[in-house]
């Protein structure tokens, strides 16, 4: 006992040292345990999340190309873009139009005569503007009558030129009034409502001078050539647009010819008699082309990530982090199983990728042979729009298909009209379900058949044969998709089981700090008392070998 050394106090015994060194050897099993499942736990979300922000991806490429009236829409082109311009819509159908601006619509401009200043009293009264057509050499005026005509007062003290603008633009009536300053002074300009011959104005007066019909007063905005009273000054006359397409002629009031093509809409910019524009609707190829492409990058982009995180590496004998998840390996197989798979389009000579010319590697990533799909882009362009897209066919040729909603199921289905005339009335069912129509002329799916709408162009009541509905592989995989990437989808599942784990171990490592406390507690019990045991035994030593050292004197004194 003479030679126990501690640093500490009391007996020299390190208790906290003991202690500390008795509690990791406890614990720290279990705690590089939970450190080894939270790290591998931890890499696993970190795996599923790379593959959830390439599905998302590859999904948003599948939205472009599943939807056949937003993707698959045609492209208008022209000749001579200073003349006219050109969009279209869903309805428009491929064509080559030649088209001459023989007119332009312009509104009519009348000028007043010149005033000193904005300031300048003209006169009070009345104006009255009505909108018609002249004719006749302007001898003729014929009241339009969806153009209600407008009395503006004048009253003494608000019959300056600005009152009299301002008045007039407030009137609702459309005409602008606006007031101009040329060499010769300050003019009030009067802008008919809209472009067309049938909105010139004829500008009555009752002046308060007692004259109508003279330059001065109130009477120096008339305007009425049908009885000769041109106070007002024609700057520009009221004209209809004329316009020749494929030589038919037709005359309009706006600069915008709406459906004068099906589905397409023509913007005029300049009259040029004589000068034919050409304008094409074709496929647009381009959008189509890049759409695919899109879709094959973030398809093989996929690919690759999950290749990545299941495959395993012979040489380093290391496997993938998600190399033993069976839901992955799963999910890799639905994805080329659904672009292995034909789709069932009645008719169709392009069934699969392979006949567009795109195929699957060794590595399961998508090649595009460029030659055989333009081929294809050029002479199948519908057939790649079916390839990809939810379609609907009508076996009737006088039922053409406007719209297919994406929650309408695959299928064939009977298509029966119960009554129809064209323009006035229409109605019908379509797989037995009732049909709506609001213009005598496109029928619209209702319930499960919601989104579909098909124009009846001709024919009689009665069954008109059967509607296909079709799922693109484009559908199909955004449907595999929704279901992974969904709320209650198996890589949201996966997820959220691994967080569970992440969360038990969070309780495991708590109730391991309890333990680590509760045994701190104890072994300092334990070795307080030891020591304390210690300080005695040490006392109890020193006083025996105190003791025993006194014993030679002891017995020399005896002697």
């Amino acid at each position: 006992m003479a030679g126990l050394t501690s640093s500490g106090v009391g007996s020299g015994l390190d208790v906290k040292g003991i202690v500390d060194a008795l509690v990791q050897a406890d614990i720290t099993p279990t705690k590089n345990r939970l450190d080894k499942q939270e790290a591998s736990i931890t890499t696993q979300l970190s795996a599923l999340g790379q593959i959830k922000s390439a599905l998302s991806n590859l999904q948003t490429s599948m939205i472009k190309l599943s939807n056949i009236n937003q993707f698959y829409a045609l492209k208008s082109s022209v000749s001579d873009t200073s003349i006219l311009s050109a969009s279209v819509n869903n309805d428009a159908s491929a064509g080559q139009y030649q088209i001459e601006v023989q007119t332009i619509a312009t509104k009519q401009n009348l000028a007043s005569s010149s005033y000193i200043n904005s300031s300048s009293t003209v006169g009070n009264g009345s104006i009255t503007i009505d909108f018609g057509t002249y004719s006749n050499s302007n001898t003729v005026f014929t009241a339009n009558p969806d153009k209600q005509s407008v009395t503006i007062n004048v009253a003494p003290g608000q019959d300056s030129l600005s009152a009299i603008r301002d008045a007039i633009n407030n009137s609702g009536s459309g005409v602008q009034a606006n007031i101009v300053k040329d060499s010769s002074g300050y003019r009030l300009t009067l802008s008919s409502p809209e472009t067309g011959q049938s909105l010139a104005m004829r500008i009555s007066v009752i002046d308060n001078d007692g004259t109508n019909n003279n330059s001065t007063g109130l009477s120096a905005l008339a305007f009425d050539p049908t009885i000769g009273n041109n106070s007002l000054i024609q700057t520009t006359v009221a004209k209809d647009s004329q316009v020749s397409i494929n030589g038919l002629l037709l005359t309009q009031s706006s600069n915008q010819l709406k459906n004068a093509i099906e589905g397409v809409t023509i913007d005029l910019k300049k009259a040029q008699p004589g000068t034919l524009v050409d304008l094409t609707i074709a496929n647009n190829d381009s959008q189509l082309t890049n759409a695919v492409n899109e879709f094959i990058k973030q398809y093989n982009d996929t690919m690759t990530t999950i290749n990545s995180l299941t495959s395993y590496n012979a040489e380093t004998k290391k496997g993938g982090t998600l190399q033993a998840d069976s839901g992955v390996r799963t999910l890799k197989l639905n994805l080329s199983k659904i672009l292995g798979e034909p789709v069932a389009k009645s008719g169709s000579t392009v069934l699969t990728l392979a006949d567009i010319g795109i195929k699957t590697n060794k590595q399961g990533l998508l090649e595009m042979d460029s030659d055989k799909f333009n081929t294809a882009v050029t002479n199948n362009y519908d057939a790649i729009a079916a390839l990809f897209a939810k379609t609907a066919t009508a076996t009737d040729t006088n039922i053409r298909i406007k719209s297919v909603g994406n929650g309408v199921k695959t299928g064939l289905y009977n298509l029966v009209i119960n009554s129809f005339v064209p323009g006035t009335s229409l109605s019908g069912t379509i797989g037995g379900v009732n049909a709506t129509s609001s213009d005598g002329l496109t029928l619209k799916g209702t319930s499960s058949f919601q989104g579909l709408s098909v124009e009846v162009l001709a024919g009689s009541t009665g069954a008109r044969g059967q509607i296909e509905i079709t799922d693109g592989l484009a559908v199909k995989l955004n449907n595999l998709l929704t279901n992974y990437l969904g709320d209650t989808g198996d890589l949201s599942t996966k997820t959220e089981q691994l967080n569970g784990r992440l969360g038990d171990i969070d309780s495991q490592r708590a109730q391991l700090t309890t333990k680590a406390s509760t045994l701190s507690n104890r072994y300092t019990k334990q070795f307080t008392a030891l020591d304390a045991l210690l300080v005695k035994m040490q006392s109890t030593s020193d006083f025996l070998t105190q003791q025993l050292a006194n014993l030679p004197q002891l017995t020399a004194n005896r002697g």
